[in-house]
């Protein structure tokens, strides 16, 4: 073979690794890029949806304790939010808001407290229907903002 061919053959070869192995990169630092922007945005709704949660199920625990539930609609707006939480949420972030809307709705039933009775009960730790639901999202929301791999993240 002529070595004038040969060293074009050779050229022409190193070229194309050189330019798989550019376009490969780019391929793997997009594709990294777009599922880290993914996971962020991702933990963003979570985390507005879960501060959405426990606004409207604080204010309603509180009405829960010195009010009877006259108005079911006033529930409309939790189990609203409920649902959307089903949409995105990991099993045991759901289950958890589950049990806080079945508490809040409980309370509803149980005879209306005094200032005095709230205090007690708040000192006694019993007036907290968000605290495993709390712990739960905050397990959530660190799981997927650490540099877990996308499949040990909850799916949405």
């Amino acid at each position: 073979m002529d070595s004038t061919l040969l060293t074009a053959i050779a050229a022409g070869l190193g070229s194309m690794a050189g330019a798989s192995a550019t376009i490969v990169t780019t391929f793997l630092t997009q594709r990294t890029q777009a599922i880290r922007a993914n996971a962020e945005w991702k933990l963003r709704v979570r985390e507005t949806l879960y501060g959405e949660f426990i606004t409207e199920a604080s204010r309603v625990s509180v009405d829960a304790l010195l009010h009877s539930l006259d108005r079911p609609e006033q529930l409309v707006a939790l189990y609203g939010i409920l649902s959307r939480i089903r949409l995105v949420a990991g099993a045991d972030v759901l289950r958890n808001a589950e049990i806080c809307c079945r508490r809040i709705v409980k309370a509803f039933r149980q005879p209306n407290m005094t200032a005095d009775q709230i205090r007690d009960a708040f000192d006694a730790n019993e007036l907290d229907p968000l605290k495993e639901f709390s712990a739960a999202c905050r397990a959530e929301l660190s799981a997927m903002s650490s540099n877990a791999p996308p499949d040990l993240i909850p799916d949405s």
